[in-house]
């Protein structure tokens, strides 16, 4: 069987296995009945395929780069067991071969079903099928992990929470979210008491675990909780009191006419009097939080502007020190090191302000860099000093 011819056609793998099965049956007295993929229990990076005859099965392993894509890896013969369990999912079907000297399990894609008919065809095995209940066929359940379970729960039940909130009538809201929390707090308290005694809170399972316990009350917990945020309505469930004076009123209105005319007409003078009695209140008090907020206010912007006017004088003060300390000295020449001696024995107000001569900044004690400027270095008594001679301060 040509390698080449399968290239240049660029047929699919699986067409190339079945090329290559049928053409090895040829000259066989077996007869061909399917070929699919599968897994016999070796570890291997090539894909596997079947061939299902009337006696038995061959197992070849494939490789597209090899000289010959298909090799037999494996034959069975089906007189070489005694009996078959079949465990069908949707995708695979998966068989436990019993014979005298040696069992096998088998792994079969998507033709399970017609392999398991062949055997119970051509073979005299016994067959047995494993029952699995039809929510172990939905997708999320197949494999029976704990956490793909508990991730496929919750969102089935998130979809079926909104196909529910849609169709129920908004006056049931209420009640499922009151239930739903209630619910809610039993599960965290079931929770709670079964990761100490699992046993105590999985009365039904026949296995009782903590791991048990822990996604059967998370899913409880996780679902609770979005039922009741889901049927929480926007608005607050109280009856506001506008609503509550406009029940009242209008009760009061429908009781005055069965008394007469007269009656009504009195009640409805009433409740619009001390309607206009309230909105008066309401007005008068809202006048008064305004004249307060603007007093506060007004309080404010006098503070800051006494602030900024004490700041005025106190910088004008300092200038006129610095002016008058500047004079005094005279021609005022700052000590200045060698750029490698940071010593200061030498300067009478040493220790004080250190300026930076290349970049005209200076440090006081305790800044950030002042321990850090070493070279270049001019000595100052004080920051108005510094600032008469062109420097600025450190921002840090």
């Amino acid at each position: 069987m040509s390698k080449t011819r399968y290239k240049n056609q660029k047929e699919s793998n699986e067409a190339i296995a079945k090329a290559y099965i049928e053409n090895d049956y040829t000259n066989s007295q077996n007869k061909l009945l399917l070929v699919s993929k599968a897994n016999y229990g070796k570890i291997s990076s090539n894909v596997c395929y079947s061939s299902v005859d009337d006696k038995g099965m061959n197992f070849y392993e494939f490789n597209k780069n090899a000289e010959r894509n298909l090799m037999l890896i494996e034959r069975y013969e089906w007189s070489d067991f005694s009996s078959v369990t079949i465990n069908h999912s949707i995708t695979k079907s998966a068989f436990t071969f019993v014979g005298h000297d040696k069992n096998r399990d088998i792994t079969i894609e998507v033709k399970g079903k017609e392999v398991e008919q062949v055997i119970r065809n051509h073979s005299s095995m016994e067959v047995n099928v494993v029952k699995r209940p039809v929510w172990t066929k939905v997708l999320g359940y197949r494999s029976q992990t704990s956490w793909k379970m508990f991730m496929a729960s919750t969102i089935y039940t998130l979809i079926l929470l909104f196909i529910l909130h849609a169709l129920l009538p908004a006056a049931t809201h209420n009640f499922i979210m009151e239930l739903a929390s209630l619910v809610l707090f039993l599960s965290i308290i079931g929770l709670l008491i079964g990761l100490i005694k699992p046993k105590w809170v999985l009365p039904k399972f026949k296995v009782k675990t903590r791991k048990r316990v822990l996604f059967s009350y998370l899913y409880l917990i996780f679902s609770c909780f979005f039922i009741a945020v889901a049927f929480t309505d926007g608005e607050s469930t109280s009856t506001p009191a506008s609503t509550q004076v406009s029940s009242s009123q209008n009760s009061v209105t429908v009781a005055s006419k069965k008394d007469g005319a007269d009656s009504s007409k009195q009640k409805v003078e009433k409740n619009d009097s001390d309607k206009a009695v309230k909105e008066e209140a309401k007005r008068k008090a809202e006048e008064q939080a305004a004249k307060e907020e603007a007093k506060r206010q007004a309080e404010k912007q006098a503070a800051k502007e006494e602030a900024e006017r004490k700041a005025q004088q106190q910088a004008a003060s300092q200038q006129a020190t610095t002016s008058s300390s500047t004079s005094s000295s005279g021609n005022y020449k700052p000590f200045e090191n060698d750029p490698s001696d940071d010593q200061q024995s030498n300067m009478s107000c040493s220790g004080q302000i250190k300026g930076n001569k290349n970049s005209k900044i200076y440090h006081v004690p305790g800044g950030a860099y002042y321990d850090r400027t070493q070279d270049n270095i001019v000595w100052f008594c004080s920051e108005a000093d510094a600032q008469a001679a062109g420097y600025r301060k450190s921002q840090r």
